[in-house]
């Protein structure tokens, strides 16, 4: 296995929701399905792309073409009727589901411009959210594209237990500082939830100088299977009525008895 013992109780305890987010609008696709690969092995895991820019990145990441099921679809669907999602959702693996945004989308006319309002973009992060714990998934990764101002990432940002920011240059990482002290002073979004990695490994070098500016821990692109094992902090709002502690409690439980037997996401 990847992990060590003791990593991988760490890494199941408890349910967990990351946002993998780069303020500076960088792909972080690939990103996002290498974690949740990772935590794919260990526990239920599912990943959601919130298409606030409409790019189908994580589509074509994950050589998932098709042209019903996408969170395009299940957004639409959500408002509609209040469709679970994860009908939508595709299965990698036995513990991996993935809902990419639309692979055909038309570039001047996202899914974000055919919502009646935009309380369902607010409230879809949250509503994936509590279908997967439903669903039996523990870990929930958000793939987001959009900024502080896209409905749909800033719900998933204040949804997330973690909040893993990708940089890849000076202006991102200066960029990064305002947008996460906008989102630790004003609307209370605690420092421990955030970490940073790098855009590509070359520039993992400048971790700790990275690490000292945005004040938040670094993890080098191949060991971000660390962000599991990192002093876990949830976000209160994270799960409704889930102790905020709930995870200490279940560090060092088998993976068997954490991982619903059994349970997958039927793909269409």
């Amino acid at each position: 296995m990847f992990f060590p013992k003791k990593l991988m109780a760490a890494a199941t305890a408890g349910n967990l929701a990351i946002a993998v987010w780069s303020p500076g609008a960088y792909n972080t696709a690939g990103i996002s399905l290498r974690l949740a690969k990772e935590a794919a092995r260990h526990t239920n895991t599912a990943l959601v792309e919130l298409p606030c820019m409409g790019i189908p990145r994580l589509a074509l990441e994950a050589g998932i073409l098709n042209r019903a099921n996408h969170t395009d679809a299940a957004i639409l669907a959500y408002e509609r009727n209040g469709s679970s999602p994860l009908k939508f959702c595709h299965n990698i693996s036995d513990t991996l589901a993935v809902l990419p945004a639309n692979p055909y989308a038309l570039p001047d006319h996202p899914v974000v411009h055919k919502v009646t309002g935009s309380d369902t973009l607010q409230s879809f992060p949250g509503f994936f959210l509590d279908q997967a714990r439903t669903g039996g998934y523990s870990a929930v990764i958000f793939e987001c594209q959009g900024g502080l101002v896209s409905p749909m990432t800033f719900c998933a940002l204040r949804k997330s237990g973690k909040v893993l920011l990708v940089v890849d240059g000076p202006s991102d990482i200066a960029w990064s500082l305002l947008n996460k002290k906008r989102l630790t002073e004003t609307y209370n979004v605690k420092e421990k939830f955030f970490y940073v990695t790098t855009a590509g490994s070359e520039k993992s070098k400048y971790g700790m100088e990275i690490e000292r500016v945005l004040k938040c821990p670094f993890i080098a692109p191949d060991k971000l299977a660390e962000i599991f094992t990192a002093a876990r902090g949830q976000a209160p709002e994270q799960i409704q009525g889930e102790d905020s502690d709930q995870g200490s409690e279940n560090t060092g439980r088998s993976v068997s008895k954490i991982l619903p037997s059994g349970k997958q996401v039927a793909a269409k």
